[in-house]
């Protein structure tokens, strides 16, 4: 029977609910319990965009990687992803043959109590703990050195707080084995000329934060209910640096193998789906192959980052 309220009700019909808002049906195969945290979360308009995350988000980002590993022998994997929002990550990374164990965390702890519903509702066996930490616990986190083969952050770090970002990474450095891989994913570039992750305003995230308010706010008028002190807490109008994805001893920790296992350009080349995008696509190809050309990583020229280092032998480090 349809269960409900607020401008919305729920079916159950055993191997899926369907959500009803507002004349239209969503149908997932997450429990009742789950759709009503999201709800309350983050609003009945958007709890259904979350519900095929895990193909639209999971698959579509990492789908290639595994392809990478797998030429690359990988098995057993140990993988600590860093912030699990609403889990379909977790579920995907869960799903994959090459995955024996899944860590993960966040400092939401809303997301925290869905994902561990998804645990308890999916029997997501690789899952071995689903921490909430606070931002401080996450620049010391719970885990041994060399602890991870696989460390994961799928649009994180634009979130994370803007001074020294490297205290946060340096940890994701800390956990990860030599010859293991830590891949930044969906991460807006700053350097790129036009924001594309939250305000979409072009130059915004290199303008200091208050004049970026008052940008967003003459500019974008879903921003004029914003209170700067949200706006700035919430500052992922800032982006990221490609540096900030590096650990503080940084690129030569690593080997780039960003092109090697299909992202970078070539994922953006691949993914490339809108009009405006594909038409972009030659004057970015010539971007990419000039910053090669000239020795440099080729994502600085595209909008977002997707990165995928490998961890440098404690030999390699000693002999550059």
């Amino acid at each position: 029977m349809p269960s409900g309220g607020s401008g919305y009700a729920i079916e159950d019909r055993g191997s899926e609910r369907v959500l009803r808002v507002q004349g239209r049906e969503h149908h997932t195969y997450y429990s009742e319990r789950l759709i009503r945290m999201l709800i309350e979360r983050k609003g009945i308009e958007r709890a259904p965009l979350y519900f095929p995350f895990k193909e639209t988000r999971g698959r579509h980002f990492l789908e290639r990687l595994f392809a990478y590993l797998a030429a690359r022998g990988a098995s057993s994997l140990t993988v600590l992803e860093v912030g699990c929002s609403f889990g379909h990550i977790t579920e995907y990374l869960n799903d994959q043959p090459r995955v024996a164990v899944i860590d993960t965390f966040d400092v939401d702890q809303d997301f925290v109590e869905m994902t561990r519903a998804k645990l308890e509702d999916l029997g997501l066996a690789k899952v071995r703990q689903i921490l909430h930490l606070t931002d401080a616990e996450t620049t010391r986190l719970p885990f041994a050195d060399h602890a991870f083969d696989l460390v994961l952050a799928v649009g994180v770090v634009e979130h994370l707080a803007p001074d020294d970002r490297h205290r946060y990474v340096d940890e994701w450095y800390r956990v990860l084995a030599p010859g293991g891989h830590l891949v930044i994913l969906d991460t807006p570039n700053r350097a790129f000329p036009l924001e594309t992750h939250s305000a979409g305003l072009p130059g915004i995230q290199w303008l200091p934060p208050r004049i970026a308010f008052v940008y967003a706010r003459l500019v974008r008028p879903r921003f004029r209910g914003v209170r700067f002190e949200d706006f700035d807490r919430q500052g992922a109008w800032r982006n990221a640096s490609l540096s900030e994805c590096f650990p503080s001893i940084g690129r030569s920790a690593f080997e780039d193998a960003t092109e090697e296992a299909g992202y970078g350009w070539r994922f953006f080349r691949d993914t490339a789906r809108s009009r405006t995008r594909r038409a972009l696509l030659p004057l970015f190809a010539v971007a990419c192959r000039t910053l090669k050309m000239l020795g440099g990583p080729p994502s600085l020229a595209l909008p977002y980052f997707n990165l995928v280092l490998r961890k440098r032998e404690p030999a390699d480090l000693t002999h550059r």
